[in-house]
């Protein structure tokens, strides 16, 4: 029976862990998406057709370089087999060129604080409908 209520704790914590995000961290992800990365991105709308990025929208548990209709992937991220998870898009923000040398963004995506990383991934979590700025 302890053993039983140790491991429930234990997926309590690991579960909460991974899903819980301030407020404060999402309002600070939130912002650095507005100043980073609208210009390109939305949740659920490529914008302004093929040079600018791909939809955000699904993001989480999804292959890199599927969205059907955008076509400007590099071919190295298309061949990556990356699914994209909180730890996935933190590896490639720390460092984008180490994941995909080829990155096609117009900003390359590193965010070096990991504050930073950590907040736009709880951000990117909730897929605000308001910043689907679509043009």
């Amino acid at each position: 029976m302890r053993l039983l209520k140790s491991g429930v704790v234990l997926l309590g914590v690991l579960v909460y862990s991974d899903s819980f995000a301030s407020t404060e961290d999402i309002e600070k992800g939130r912002d650095f998406f507005l100043n980073r990365c609208v210009a390109c991105h939305a949740f659920a709308c490529n914008k302004d057709g093929s040079d600018s990025g791909p939809k955000l929208g699904g993001l989480f548990g999804r292959k890199a370089a599927s969205v059907p209709d955008y076509d400007g992937y590099s071919e190295g991220l298309k061949n990556s087999g990356i699914v994209w998870t909180a730890a996935s898009l933190d590896a490639y923000f720390t460092d984008p060129t180490a994941v995909e040398p080829e990155n096609t963004m117009a900003y390359d995506g590193l965010i070096e604080d990991s504050e930073q990383r950590r907040q736009l991934i709880a951000f990117l979590k909730t897929e605000d409908p308001s910043v689907n700025l679509c043009f």
